[in-house]
């Protein structure tokens, strides 16, 4: 049931599944018990079709299919009594036509509609009359002219419901909800298509003294400013999100760790520069890593959370880059983290060398601990 709540063209199949079934089966029993087998047949034909398709996108949730199955069953149903039944055929039309406009895009229920008005017109039987199909085609024009600007207004409205649902009102920035349904698809196509795919993940240092001593207001106009930056500072392809509080992630297609690591310092100076609150700058502290295969998005996010936590625990205003290799000493052996040369300390870039994961060293103390514990933001 909660299935149905959110997904609007299920909601549509389902219910037309169901009142195709309770009003056109009696009319095939009444059909066949009369004599009239053929439009009898044709009756059942379209309530298992109908049916078919509803249990179909009930099953396997791929709507758009089974919806233009429907359209075009529906269709096909009113063509067929129209060469049948005769004035059937047209009566049935108008119902359809209206249920082609809720049930698939606009453009392909034009051209269905378009079909099966012409398909129906031809019918000697259903309107053998050159008047009776010029009211047809005329009625059956204005029907569609109606129910196409009311499927757009409908669908207007909610992609704007879904955006509302979707989106941060304070930064225009998308929440996790919004997140959630991104990195899913994004995951997906990254998989398919064997390209790589890379999230950022950020928080503005210290921003509950912001808050604590200029007041919330303060606060919203630093997050406001800060989401200018970051939109100034990125391409409208890179997703922004909004996690909470001063909380924020970027989903990066088809990047490598250079790329994310070029992205992070153009945000997180641009920031600093830019962002201030009477007259002091605000900073930030970043984790970015690539999705690896086989990883699930809870997985993925745990990484990254704690690559920007781990900025935070070495000074805050820097990027903690998962893959970004390590500069070299003369001898080509890895540089230790304490003898980062200096235009990477400048950078402030912590890269994470997964081949000599020994030369970072943390106190026994905290090592097992969870990073969230050990300082304040």
């Amino acid at each position: 049931m909660n299935r149905i709540r959110q997904n609007l063209n299920l909601a549509l199949i389902l219910t037309f599944g169901i009142v195709t079934s309770v009003m056109i089966t009696p009319f095939a029993i009444y059909r066949l018990l009369s004599g009239q087998i053929i439009a009898g047949y044709i009756d059942l034909l379209i309530v298992a079709c109908i049916s078919l398709g509803s249990v179909h996108a009930y099953v396997t949730g791929r709507t758009q299919g089974a919806a233009l199955f429907l359209a075009i069953t529906y269709s096909s149903g009113c063509i067929a009594f129209a060469h049948v039944a005769g004035a059937a055929g047209p009566l049935w039309m108008y119902a359809v036509l209206l249920s082609n406009f809720l049930l698939v895009g606009r453009k392909r229920a034009t051209l269905i509609s378009a079909f099966a008005i012409a398909a129906v017109a031809a019918s000697p039987l259903a309107l053998p009359e050159l008047s009776q199909k010029a009211a047809f085609v005329v009625s059956s024009m204005v029907v569609c002219l109606f129910s196409f600007a009311f499927a757009w207004r409908s669908e207007l409205q909610h992609q704007q419901l879904e955006d509302l649902a979707a989106l941060d009102p304070l930064t225009g920035a998308r929440n996790r909800r919004g997140m959630h349904a991104e990195i899913e698809i994004a995951m997906a196509t990254s998989r398919q298509a064997g390209k790589p795919l890379g999230l950022i993940i950020f928080d503005l240092d210290h921003f509950k003294r912001i808050n604590d001593r200029f007041g919330h207001e303060a606060g919203d106009n630093v997050l406001v400013e800060m989401a200018s930056v970051v939109r100034r500072k990125t391409r409208k392809s890179n997703k922004f999100f909004r996690l909470g509080g001063e909380e924020f992630a970027l989903l990066i297609a088809d990047a490598n760790p250079a790329d994310l690591r070029e992205i992070t310092e153009k945000i997180r100076t641009g920031i600093a520069r830019d962002v201030r609150c009477a007259d002091i700058p605000v900073t930030a502290s970043f984790g970015a890593s690539l999705l690896r295969a086989g990883e699930t998005e809870a997985e993925w996010r745990e990484r990254v959370d704690a690559a920007m936590y781990r900025a935070k625990r070495e000074g805050r205003n820097r990027s903690v880059i998962e893959g970004l290799s390590l500069p070299a000493n003369d001898d080509g052996s890895p540089l230790a983290f304490a003898e980062k040369s200096s235009d990477l300390a400048q950078d402030r870039i912590v890269p994470i060398d997964h081949t000599k994961s020994a030369s970072v060293q943390f106190p026994s103390s905290t090592r097992m601990q969870p990073p969230r514990r050990h300082f304040h933001r």
